[in-house]
């Protein structure tokens, strides 16, 4: 069977639904390319909206995707959220008429408002369900759907206190992209033009960037310039892209810069510290490099979820949180980290002690189980 190709009736098939934004989309798609690695004549077909990243990014990755009418509710009252209920009923029958369709051994959906049918409709059928939790907060979706569920897949052990039905969690944290854990920091400098004998700052904001962390630094970059011999990793986003270009010319040989990454695993290789969002998936990379960071958690997050992200890791010592109305202390933080090796050392290891550095295969075997109705 071809990875692209149609539906093989025989073959083991597996439906994940979830994305809508990258932090539910990613760990799908680490659970279903390690499935294709094991099982490589299993059939994978995703489930998504017209809106999401996955319209773009799925069928460029080689999956069948198939496209549900379904919506968010938004806070205020609206036209839009009168007629919620009635795209969710639509939004459910297209999902059984999907499901008896394709007869999947199960279905695993990873957050997101359209995870929410999929799996419903499944459980219903009596197809075997997962759910992998990426935050500390857990979705309003996982929430309701976790006493319907095989299994809820948890990534941070904080988590557990939100449910009522607790014996089908298991701890496993987030599934990521594969990386090389090994660090070659002079390799890793070379390809950002950078020199391996001096520290180096990775600074991230996610996909779209963080403009007040990119302002914040900017605002710090003189002083941190003539104060150390930093050298930085700067993803801006596409937005504030341009701009800081033009305001950091000056420190060329001291700063690579781009809109985005597409090498994240030099860039964590390179890194003697990073400064970030508090993204799940974020976490849980930094986590598994042993990078050092100071975490600014986006203050708009669902139930501002990307702060009890934070903490978690904070507890156990292995970051420092430093929240957006903060930033002007953003200088001190960083002369402080820089100046304190030892701490650096320590704070690198309990960011390894707080890593899941088998997530992944765990998760799979775990959807394999579900899928011979073992569990």
């Amino acid at each position: 069977m071809e990875f692209k190709g149609r539906f093989v009736s025989n073959a083991e098939t597996y439906i994940f639904a979830g994305g809508g934004t990258g932090g539910h989309l990613y760990p799908a798609v680490a659970m279903a390319q390690r499935i294709k690695e094991l099982r490589p004549q299993s059939y994978i077909r995703f489930v998504g909206t017209r809106r999401g990243l996955e319209n773009r990014l799925i069928p460029e990755l080689g999956f069948p995707l198939s496209c549900v009418a379904v919506r968010g509710v938004t806070r205020s009252l609206t036209l839009k959220n009168i007629l919620v209920p009635f795209v969710l009923i639509k939004g459910v029958v297209q999902c059984f008429s999907l499901l008896l369709k394709y007869k999947p051994n199960a279905v695993i959906g990873t957050g997101g408002y359209v995870s929410g049918p999929v799996v419903f409709s499944a459980a219903l059928l009596g197809i075997p369900t997962l759910i992998q939790e990426q935050n500390s907060y857990p979705g309003l979706t996982t929430r309701l759907l976790s006493r319907w569920v095989k299994r809820v897949h948890i990534s941070f052990e904080e988590s557990r206190s939100y449910f009522k039905r607790t014996d089908n969690l298991v701890l496993t944290g987030n599934p990521v992209r594969k990386f090389e854990l090994s660090k070659n920091k002079k390799q890793a400098c070379a390809k950002f033009g950078l020199n391996p004998d001096y520290p180096v700052l990775l600074v991230y904001g996610g996909s779209q960037g963080a403009h007040a962390i990119n302002q914040a630094l900017l605002d710090s970059l003189a002083e941190l310039m003539t104060a150390s011999s930093l050298q930085i990793i700067w993803s801006t986003g596409q937005a504030d892209y341009n701009a800081i270009q033009r305001a950091v010319k000056s420190y060329a040989d001291r700063i690579w810069i781009s809109a985005y990454i597409s090498d994240m695993e030099a860039a964590y290789r390179a890194a003697d510290m990073a400064l970030t969002r508090a993204g799940a998936l974020t976490i849980a990379e930094l986590t598994l490099a042993g990078v050092p960071s100071i975490l600014v958690p986006y203050p708009y997050a669902a139930a501002n979820h990307q702060y009890t992200n934070a903490r978690a890791l904070e507890k156990n010592n292995a970051c420092i949180v430093l929240m957006q109305d903060k930033l002007e202390r953003l200088s001190t933080e960083l002369m402080s980290l820089l100046k304190d090796e030892q701490k650096r050392s320590q704070m690198a290891e309990a960011m390894r002690q707080s890593s899941f550095p088998n997530a992944t295969d765990e998760i799979v075997n775990s959807i394999f189980a579900i899928a011979r109705r073992d569990v």
